[in-house]
């Protein structure tokens, strides 16, 4: 979702480091990652499906193996960061499930994140309050709509776009993703 990878990208010009987009669905979704590289991420991965039925539990084993084969060659990412809740199925499950298949901490509905010192610091409203959470690093995040201003692409983002290079992986090559 958008507002995730914005939320990383701002970070990123905060700390340093890189973000790297990583989708799963047909091919079709590769402009979605070209519209990330507009942004500014330095890396795209789609994790190419056919049309078949990819409910929560499958969708998620499937990034996870992504992630932990991403992360194989690159170094463990220190946040993973999702939109809290799909644009399709609005099931608020991929996140989670894929934070608990790589054994890391999650809190969802992020309004405020921040990070230092190795850790990320996690706000979100609750109730007409505001609850606070600290997770150490690496963490997966679930990001809500309106955590900071949107983004738009410039006109070099969008020309540098068309050459990004979206790196293809296999759901099926996994273990554990089918």
């Amino acid at each position: 979702e958008e507002c995730a990878v914005e939320a990383a990208l701002l970070l990123v010009e905060a700390h340093g480091g890189s973000v790297t987009a990583l989708t799963l669905g047909p091919e079709a979704a590769e402009e979605q990652l070209r519209y990330t590289a507009s942004l500014g991420v330095t890396g795209t991965v789609l994790v190419a499906t056919d049309d078949g039925d990819w409910d929560p539990q499958r969708t998620a084993r499937a990034l996870a193996a992504a992630i932990a084969d991403l992360e194989a060659r690159e170094g463990a990412f220190d946040l993973v960061l999702f939109g809290n809740d799909s644009a399709d199925a609005g099931g608020f499950q991929v996140g989670t499930r894929t934070a608990r298949a790589l054994g890391r901490p999650m809190v969802t509905g992020a309004k405020g994140l921040t990070v230092a010192d190795g850790v990320a610091r996690v706000e979100r409203e609750i109730d007409g309050t505001r609850e606070v959470y600290t997770l150490p690093i690496p963490a997966v995040v679930g990001v809500k709509e309106g955590i900071n201003l949107p983004r738009y692409p410039t006109m070099k983002g969008r020309l540098a776009s068309r050459k990004a290079i979206v790196e293809r992986l296999d759901p099926q090559a996994a273990p554990g993703a089918t």
